[in-house]
């Protein structure tokens, strides 16, 4: 499991793999494989926590990628995550948030208070995505201190089936899942996977949400959990 579509996983070797674009006048990649060593390299010094898991997704033509590696918090049901995204086709703009990783299902957290985006990829795009990876990191601990407050509180909430039902349509309604995604989310209300999700609470349906959420390429995993996250959290 990698917390988005299995088609869509890829291992290290071969995001690295994948050509960089030239750069013009106005616009200037960022290396995937450079973008995730600095992320590593400065999430482990700032936080001296290790990484526990790493897990990587690219489209067809490798144009668009996520990421996300998880770091031992010593949380036996969550770890601390961080995720980013970006493109090598001018679709994306460079994107980094904090969130949390749930070790049963490989289920993602992206809260939209912690996602932030680099807008431009302009000639100064590498120092502004330092800066911006940095400031992150140095908001990571507090970010996941605030998502398992979430976690509990979503998990107090009591939503029954209808409830349930209703708050899925809505979710569609608003455009925070596809058909598809929508589909599995129904599925997984109706009978979780996964017993530690069969209460009939908030934390259930959001996760019966984030298993529809792997259903989607990798450019809009950070986005869709982002706004998923929000809209579930204000319903508990």
């Amino acid at each position: 499991m990698n917390g988005f579509c299995s088609q869509n996983a890829v291992n290290l070797a071969t995001v690295q793999q994948v050509a960089v674009p030239e750069a013009t006048a106005t616009w200037s990649p960022v290396a995937y494989g450079a973008a995730i060593d600095f992320m590593k390299d400065t999430a482990m010094e700032r936080l001296g926590l290790d990484i526990k898991s790493e897990a990587y997704g690219l489209n067809k033509d490798g144009s668009q990628m996520f990421g996300r590696f998880t770091l031992d918090t010593g949380d036996a049901e969550k770890g601390l995550s961080i995720g980013f995204r970006q493109s090598y086709n001018k679709s994306l703009a460079l994107g980094v948030a904090v969130g949390a990783n749930v070790f049963v299902c490989d289920n993602l957290m992206f809260s939209g208070d912690a996602f932030k985006v680099v807008r431009k990829n302009t000639k100064f795009v590498w120092a502004d995505f330092q800066r911006l990876v940095s400031e992150q990191v140095g908001e990571a601990l507090a970010n996941y201190d605030l998502l398992k407050a979430q976690t509990d509180r979503m998990k107090a909430t009591p939503c029954h089936k209808q409830r349930g039902d209703a708050l899925l349509g809505v979710a569609i309604g608003k455009g925070l899942l596809t058909p598809h995604q929508a589909s599995v989310a129904f599925g997984d209300w109706e009978k979780p996977r996964y017993e530690e999700f069969s209460d009939r609470n908030v934390w259930g349906l959001y996760n019966a949400v984030t298993e529809g959420l792997k259903k989607g390429g990798p450019g809009s995993v950070l986005d869709r959990h982002a706004a998923a996250h929000d809209f579930f959290v204000a319903a508990a």
